[in-house]
């Protein structure tokens, strides 16, 4: 697979299915490179049924479909400015989903296309949120990444669905995917080994979120719009797992090593 290479890294986050703690992850990356002094840009491409915005309490007057829009009736006149681009805090930025599912089938991908390579420019690292379907739209976010993470859970029907997702990468091609094993989401889910699950999806874990992460009073924190905000209230052995996790992170869009294989 060709990346198209520009000034930021692409990372887009995806899952096989729904449930796994896919947009909380593009959060805690989020949160990770922006406070190391990176210029992030959160993408929403979850088009039907994107969270984001409201995760982060935002007030999003224009989305990704008006800006798509706008470009294809010749009315972006100052690029992709402010009026498209949300400033969320230091050094984050978020580019909403559509509003109105409706709109998603309006989203043009050549345009998509055009906003990426031209993103790669202004930030340093652009974190692409999508759903679980393999739509064109997912795809098209694909090939333009520099790396596809694929978050997953220990839950039989989501493994069995990352196997399939780990064959199509393979039989295309694909040498950038990361596995990013979700400890997290559910406490309770623990039957299959690390080891069980390469065994069955046939390829290594490459990082674990550690169950230590795990978000007690998640809604109390989402209707405070503190969710953005992962350092503020982790404390103990979370905060120091979310550390170690951050750094595994940092050297994942410095193309370092450090692959994290953890019997959580």
């Amino acid at each position: 697979m060709e990346i198209k290479k520009g000034k930021g890294k692409i990372l887009t986050i995806t899952s096989m299915k729904g449930g796994v703690g896919k947009t909380v992850t593009v959060m805690m990356l989020a949160d990770i490179f922006s406070r190391c002094g990176k210029k992030v840009l959160v993408l929403d491409l979850d088009l039907y049924n994107g969270n984001l915005a409201f995760a982060y309490n935002a007030k999003v007057k224009n989305t990704i479909y008006n800006l798509c829009d706008d470009m294809a009736n010749n009315r972006l006149k100052e690029g992709i400015n402010k009026d498209y681009v949300l400033h969320l805090k230091d050094n984050l930025f978020l580019i909403a989903a559509p509003k109105d599912p409706r709109q998603a089938n309006k989203v043009d991908n050549k345009y998509l296309n055009s906003i990426l390579n031209s993103l790669t420019f202004a930030y340093d690292v652009i974190l692409i949120d999508t759903n679980h379907i393999l739509s064109v739209h997912n795809m098209m976010a694909f090939e333009n990444s520099d790396k596809i993470i694929n978050v997953m859970t220990n839950d039989s029907f989501d493994i069995q669905s990352t196997k399939n997702f780990v064959a199509i990468c393979k039989n295309m091609g694909v040498d950038n995917l990361v596995l990013l094993l979700n400890n997290a989401i559910d406490t309770r889910k623990g039957h299959y080994t690390n080891y069980d699950i390469k065994n069955i999806i046939k390829k290594n874990i490459d990082y674990t979120i550690p169950s230590s992460l795990y978000i007690k009073d998640f809604d109390q924190i989402v209707i405070d719009g503190k969710l953005g905000n992962f350092n503020d209230y982790l404390k103990g052995e979370a905060k120091k797992n979310f550390e170690s996790f951050s750094m595994h992170m940092l050297g994942l869009i410095e193309d370092k090593g450090g692959k994290v294989d953890e019997k959580d």
